[in-house]
Formats: structure tokens, C-alpha cells, sequence
């Protein structure tokens, strides 16, 4: 049986706006491209954990888990490596961006703007997910995680 592994990504708000990032040429799978947050989730771990886990190894950043704002199946590079993913929407509580070896670059950006950027294609519905939720949610929503 192949085993399949679980990916996650982080739409972070700060401000209205959202943090992408750019892939160091190192990286092995789409270097130099433009991303949110992404990561792997590790053994015995709940996703909207190893988010945080992610986010905070990866941008020096704390943030708060929103809500899940789409899920999919991909495969990262060759159908050796199948991939389920999770995105969530998250708030910036604080820190400043720290960049390490996986990304060159940073940036904030508005909603819009992210839609806009064909960098950002694989992201695409992510964004547009939250930015149509966004239109329903209350300030101060937060989903609810089972914990199975």
C-alpha cells in the first residue's frame, strides 16, 4: 500500500493583508516559485497543530488557526508522492518574518492581489475560498476542532 502524506498551507492575515512567499532555488520541488506557508504534517500530529508548527519554523511567526478553507489531493512531483492537502485561514498574533534556507523572499499582499498573481495560480481557489467566506464570517469566528 503507498503511503500518502498530508500537506497543509497558511493563508496569514496581518492587516488585511497575506503573506506569500518565494521558494529558494535550493528547494527540490518548484524552486523561485511563489507560495503560501506550506509544510508536512508529522506523525501523531493534528493538522491545525502542525500548521502552527509549520508557520512558526518557517517565519518566526506566531498566528491563530481561523478555520480550514479548502482541502485537496495532489501529486508533489511523480504519483510516487501523493499528497492530501489542508489550507488554513490564519490570523498573525506576532512576530516578524524570518527567513531561512526554503525561501528567498516575502511579501504581504491584499486578497485581491493574490488572485491577480499568476504566480500564485496553485492558490488560486484558497484565495478565492476565503475571500467569499470572509463576506459571511463574524470578526471574531473560530472553528471549532474535533479532537478525535
Amino acid at each position: 500500500m503507498k503511503q500518502v502524506y498530508v500537506g497543509m498551507a497558511a493563508l496569514i492575515e496581518k492587516d488585511g493583508k497575506y503573506l506569500i512567499m518565494k521558494r529558494s532555488a535550493e528547494r527540490d520541488f518548484e524552486p523561485n516559485s511563489w507560495e503560501t506557508v506550506t509544510g508536512r504534517l508529522e506523525a501523531d500530529e493534528s493538522p491545525n497543530v502542525g500548521i502552527v508548527r509549520e508557520v512558526k519554523e518557517e517565519t518566526g511567526l506566531d498566528v491563530e488557526v481561523i478555520m480550514p478553507v479548502d482541502t485537496g489531493f495532489f501529486y508533489r512531483g511523480s504519483k510516487e508522492f501523493p499528497m492530501v492537502f489542508i489550507s488554513y485561514y490564519c490570523k498573525y498574533i506576532k512576530g516578524e518574518v524570518k527567513l531561512d534556507w526554503e525561501h528567498s523572499e516575502f511579501d504581504w499582499i491584499t486578497l485581491d492581489e493574490a488572485l491577480e498573481n499568476q504566480d500564485l495560480k496553485h492558490f488560486a481557489k484558497m484565495f478565492i475560498n476565503l475571500k467569499n467566506l470572509k463576506k459571511h464570517l463574524p470578526e471574531d469566528f473560530r472553528f471549532q476542532f474535533s479532537s478525535l
